[in-house]
């Protein structure tokens, strides 16, 4: 018998993970990379929201924002997240270097 794959701990079904991946990149491109952080990738904890950080190389300011909003609302169309609170956070050329980035990377579950 073969030995199990190990498991990532996240509290995120099959579905709804291929659904983020599938969204992410038919509207930010092949390229972008996503990543769940948060209390959703310790599967102890209870609720919560669904924490993304999405890597991209764009780096035009108002097709980020136009590409962010509709990336939300595709997920919010879709059952895997009607009527779940959804945050995603944009890591660009463009931003800053912030704290939230490091956190993520370090604690996040690539997708």
């Amino acid at each position: 018998m073969l030995p199990a794959l190990p498991r990532n701990p996240m509290r995120l079904t099959e579905i709804q993970r291929q659904t983020v991946k599938r969204l992410a990149a038919e509207i930010f491109g092949a390229d972008a990379h996503v990543r769940l952080f948060g209390s959703r990738v310790d599967d102890a904890k209870r609720g919560g929201d669904y924490d993304f950080l999405l890597e991209t190389a764009l780096d035009d300011a108002d097709a980020l924002i136009d590409r962010k909003i509709r990336l939300l609302a595709a997920l919010h169309a879709t059952p895997a997240f009607e009527d779940e609170k959804i945050d995603i956070v944009l890591m660009t050329p463009l931003s800053p270097r912030l704290e939230i980035f490091d956190v993520a990377v370090r604690e996040g579950v690539a997708l």
